[in-house]
């Protein structure tokens, strides 16, 4: 073979190589805000936080079509601060997602790692302010952290037909050490992680994305098995951009006294666009409990939280936005089973509790850029 012809070799070798090689790109995005919040009881903080429009974060994805409508990709994505520079997600190095999987166009996806539990996208898909750091779906869904992410799990994600899909999922415990915290409110004592199971079935039809999910997981403590359960049901509505959001979402601990601590909650949201760029967001959402301590079952009051989130956001450009929202929790009787910062995980963080019959308010305005 003369010298052209074997470089014709290589190159055709080497440009099928990368056809068969979907690429990788790094995504993410970066948000910071200043705030002036106020819990009851206490001093007004004026700070400059992260996270208020969306959580900052990075990652890379990437894929190979294999050929017969089979493909491989991965997704790695790390959670940071931008007022501090902290990796967040306890200072792991891709917090947010890391799993890789295998999709086929008739039979599906498989996925193994840490990923998100199918919950989250039912949660996510009928909230009108996308899990920002003032929204009540979101104070829902951090206050039961177990049906976020999740380590060492399996999932199937069907094939779409018909506007319907699905997904389940099981997340081996594997024994870990787990233990109630300002993060894990979830968690009633100190014990050993259970498995996890979850489910989504989702439908999207023209304006229409309504969904319905499951999550079971639990612990085994000292006193015996705990067992959590939580359910959401969503929809969003989308016409000539206006949006409207709703969900019901209920959770229930039951503890190995036999005694179940409940939570009920609803919320709904509209979007509209007033002027070009300009859009106005309107949340109100309230949570009750059963009356029962979430740790312990003990007899409380039956708990109530009010939730409020309006503001305004402005597109500067496809990746650029100026946002700015106030948001008000008020609680009666010891709202979400007695625990005092559940209300106000996300715009007030993990540290801060609400007092009973408390409340609490913070205003931001922020910038949040995508890459």
């Amino acid at each position: 073979m003369n010298k052209s012809a074997f470089t014709a070799a290589v190159l055709a070798a080497g440009a099928g190589a990368a056809s068969a090689q979907t690429g990788v790109s790094l995504f993410g995005l970066v948000d910071a805000y200043v705030e002036s919040a106020r819990i009851a009881g206490q001093p007004t903080v004026n700070r400059v936080s992260s996270g208020g429009s969306a959580a900052s974060r990075w990652g890379l994805r990437g894929g190979e079509d294999l050929g017969g409508g089979l493909n491989a990709h991965f997704v790695i994505e790390n959670g940071f601060a931008p007022d501090t520079g902290a990796a967040l997600q306890g200072g792991r190095l891709f917090g947010r997602q890391a799993w890789v999987g295998l999709a086929s166009a008739t039979a599906g996806e498989i996925r193994l790692g840490r990923q998100y539990a199918p919950i989250h996208y039912s949660m996510q898909g009928s909230d009108i302010d996308a899990f920002s750091a003032f929204s009540p779906v979101f104070a829902m869904y951090l206050s039961n952290g177990e049906q976020s992410r999740q380590d060492n799990q399996v999932s199937w994600w069907t094939p779409k037909l018909a506007g319907f899909s699905g997904a389940v999922s099981v997340a081996a415990g594997e024994n870990a050490a787990v233990a109630p915290g300002p993060t894990t409110g979830w968690i009633p004592a100190a014990g050993t992680a259970r498995r996890s199971l979850g489910a989504l079935l989702r439908w999207q039809s023209g304006d229409l994305d309504a969904s319905a999910a499951f999550h079971q997981g639990g612990q085994a403590l000292a006193a015996g098995e705990a067992e959590q359960q939580a359910f959401n049901l969503g929809a969003m509505w989308r016409a000539g951009g206006v949006q409207v959001g709703g969900n019901y979402w209920s959770h229930r601990n039951e503890l190995p006294s036999a005694a179940t601590a409940r939570t009920q909650g609803f919320a709904l949201g509209v979007r509209v666009p007033v002027a070009g760029a300009l859009s106005l967001v309107a949340q109100v959402a309230q949570v009750r409990d059963n009356g029962h301590a979430y740790a312990t079952g003990a007899v409380k009051a039956e708990g109530r939280t009010n939730h409020l989130n309006v503001g305004a956001s402005y597109a500067l450009s496809r990746r650029t936005e100026l946002y700015l929202r106030h948001a008000r929790v008020q609680d009666r009787s010891g709202g979400y089973n007695g625990r005092a910062n559940a209300a106000l995980l996300g715009a007030f963080g993990a540290n801060s509790a609400l007092p009973p019959d408390g409340s609490a308010r913070t205003l931001g305005v922020g910038l949040r850029h995508s890459f």
